[in-house]
């Protein structure tokens, strides 16, 4: 993370989002000095949802501004004077009421996890993420065509937990996404299927060009994620959504090994053979990672 000192150096502010980053592996702020980190508890030990934290330079507090506020943010307010004093410090940034039945649950979710060893968890999630992209990149079909279409680092060099992947039929065709996230259902399996959460990457990764894309964004009526999907793969035959797994904590060999045997199930099966969803309200409502 050399690019955090040189963009401090050409007077920028640095915000490191660790979320996804410290559930795993040990953060040293003393290395890495970012002005700002972004990180959730509810990704390091799963309990409680929505409670995480941002650290601050305290330097940093004066050169924040928000154009409003709310309960709980200032220490006092006129109407006719029109004007305002904020509360001091982090409060002037927590609206309303904090989550305090949830709160000191972090305290035993941080001692959980000192307990356990963020190096030991660090490695088990390493070894099983990698022998899972392992296992998935040799799937083959009958006729030798892989049956999973893997999205990012191919090993576990240089990544966390969680894989973001397709799987293909005979042909090299996705099988309909939200169709494997019901037979995982059926099998007990729970992962995580809809659309990239950087949409510039999906598309990317896709192929989609900006006329492409661009064609769906001037319909007077709008759209869900899901009906979009079903444009462009009518469209163009692409899909624009992926399947993801994640490992973590409490993951294990036997969970990763019967995942893999889900995924084997796919072999020379085609679309019309797995079939296609049925309709649903909302894509990926609440994330929902492999166990």
């Amino acid at each position: 993370m050399e690019w955090i000192g040189e963009a401090q150096a050409a007077g920028w502010d640095v915000l490191l989002d660790a979320a996804a980053f410290v559930p795993t592996n040990r953060l040293d702020l003393s290395r890495w000095k970012p002005d700002m980190v972004a990180l959730s508890f509810y990704k390091m030990f799963g309990y409680p949802t929505g409670v995480g934290a941002l650290f601050l330079r305290k330097a940093m507090m004066e050169k924040l501004r928000r154009p409003w506020f709310a309960g709980g943010t200032i220490q006092i307010a006129t109407v006719q004077g029109d004007g305002f004093y904020r509360a001091p410090d982090a409060a002037a940034f927590e609206d309303g009421t904090v989550d305090y039945l949830s709160i000191p649950a972090v305290e035993n979710g941080l001692r959980h996890l000192a307990s356990v060893g963020i190096e030991a968890i660090h490695e088990r999630v390493h070894c099983l993420t990698g022998w899972l992209l392992a296992r998935l990149g040799e799937l083959r079909h009958g006729n030798g065509q892989p049956l999973a279409l893997l999205h990012g680092p191919r090993n576990a060099d240089a990544r966390g937990g969680t894989i973001a992947f397709n799987f293909l039929d005979p042909e090299g065709r996705c099988y309909d996404i939200r169709r494997v996230e019901e037979l995982a259902n059926e099998r007990r399996i729970s992962l995580r299927t809809g659309c990239f959460c950087n949409p510039g990457a999906g598309e990317a990764t896709y192929g989609l060009t900006a006329e492409q894309i661009g064609s769906f964004f001037h319909l007077a009526e709008g759209m869900s994620f899901d009906e979009l999907r079903d444009k462009i793969r009518a469209s163009f035959g692409m899909e624009v959504g992926a399947i993801r797994v994640s490992v973590g904590l409490a993951s294990n060999f036997a969970d990763v090994q019967r995942f893999l045997a889900f995924a084997g199930s796919f072999r020379d099966r085609t679309i019309a053979d797995v079939g296609t969803a049925g309709p649903r309200e909302s894509c990926g409502a609440a994330p929902r990672d492999s166990a």
